[in-house]
């Protein structure tokens, strides 16, 4: 009998379910339009990608056990701490992206996630926070000409 490793099978699965939700969410939504790819486009196709890499790590983890590295469900605490630092950091952006603006808020996430998760130096995390946001506003406003939020600023 072959040795199955519980926590990366348990982990298949319920990833599995979640491409099947995405996946039927997706079904029910447009495909394609005269305009282009629809709403459902995007959903589906990760659920696709989602569903063929966790049938992958399943069939590792029944079939291939034995090449799989040794982890438990629970983390240390450093690395729950680093998740809530990220959820907070997107909700903060959540609630507060209309009233500050698209630049300042994610100069802010972005140096965050550089000099708290990252533990860069404060002027490297400045850097890319600052670089990495007018890259993002230039992609998405210069480029797409998506309508981002200005904030009471302007920014």
């Amino acid at each position: 009998m072959r040795h199955m490793h519980p926590t990366y099978t348990i982990t298949a699965i319920v990833l599995l379910l979640v491409a099947g939700v995405v996946g039927q969410q997706a079904v029910s939504m447009r495909f394609y339009t005269v305009l282009g790819p629809g709403a459902g486009f995007f959903p589906a196709i990760l659920a696709g990608v989602l569903a063929l890499l966790s049938l992958g790590l399943l069939y590792q983890a029944i079939f291939r056990a034995d090449t799989l590295p040794e982890i438990g469900f629970v983390a240390d605490p450093l690395a729950y701490a680093r998740i809530g630092t990220v959820l907070v950091a997107l909700m903060a952006i959540a609630v507060f992206i209309e009233d500050l603006g698209f630049r300042p808020m994610m100069a802010l996430f972005f140096f965050v996630m550089f000099a708290v998760l990252g533990r860069h130096r404060l002027v490297l995390s400045a850097a890319l926070a600052l670089v990495l946001t007018f890259a993002y506003h230039f992609f998405f406003k210069g480029l797409l000409n998506v309508p981002l939020p200005s904030g009471a600023f302007g920014l």
